[in-house]
């Protein structure tokens, strides 16, 4: 009787080891899998931003001007008339409103489609979100740079509504994440963001506002 004693509690100590075992190897492996879609996610966006999409209006009076009422404008500076600056995605992104037109579409550029998501500078209008201070101008994004800040943002709310994102990974994204989720960056972008990615977006300003970086 007593070896059969010892044998089960052989075998029950084998399997509760291997229970141990095979619980440490799963939170492992998802603190690792947690770990790489955060880094995965930050790289992604690190580039994006990088991504040469956007143009600022320049030149005498682009300040007070509107996009809508210039188009066709050149690429490079001649005298002092206006013109468009090709800038990185992360340029159109700064602090001052969006606030595009009733047809925001600017035509084509490089080949590109084009659209204005800020048409003029109102100098009464609050900030976007908080940032540093800078000069603004109205700006231009084309359609592969709202595509692929739309695309970004899908991956990041998959993400983090599958669990796969934890608030930890979340919060080194919340530099790029605040100033896509403020209401009209939202309203200019909506129409290629699926009801989760608005629905999380509103997350994101319920818990960070209009900080873009922690105080």
């Amino acid at each position: 009787m007593t070896h059969w004693r010892v044998i089960l509690a052989a075998l029950i100590g084998t399997i509760i080891g291997g229970a141990i075992a095979a619980g440490l190897f799963l939170y492992a492996s998802t603190r690792v899998r947690e770990e790489n879609t955060a880094r995965e996610l930050l790289s992604e966006v690190v580039a994006l931003m990088a991504l040469q999409e956007g143009w600022l209006l320049q030149g005498e009076g682009s300040q007070t001007a509107k996009l809508s009422d210039h188009l066709g404008l050149p690429e490079t500076q001649s005298g002092s008339g206006l013109w468009l600056l090709p800038v990185e995605i992360r340029a159109v992104l700064d602090e001052a409103q969006w606030n595009a037109p009733s047809d925001p579409s600017y035509g084509f550029i490089q080949g590109r489609n084009v659209w204005i998501i800020r048409n003029q500078i109102l100098p009464d209008a609050p900030l976007s979100y908080s940032g540093v201070n800078q000069a603004h101008f109205p700006a231009l994004i084309s359609s592969a740079g709202r595509q692929e800040l739309c695309a970004w943002i899908e991956r990041v709310q998959i993400a983090y509504n599958g669990g796969t994102l934890t608030d930890r990974g979340l919060a080194p994204l919340r530099p790029y994440l605040v100033p896509l989720a403020q209401e009209d960056r939202v309203s200019a972008l909506r129409i290629l963001l699926s009801r989760d990615a608005r629905n999380f977006l509103a997350d994101i300003r319920a818990r960070w506002g209009k900080a873009s970086l922690a105080d």
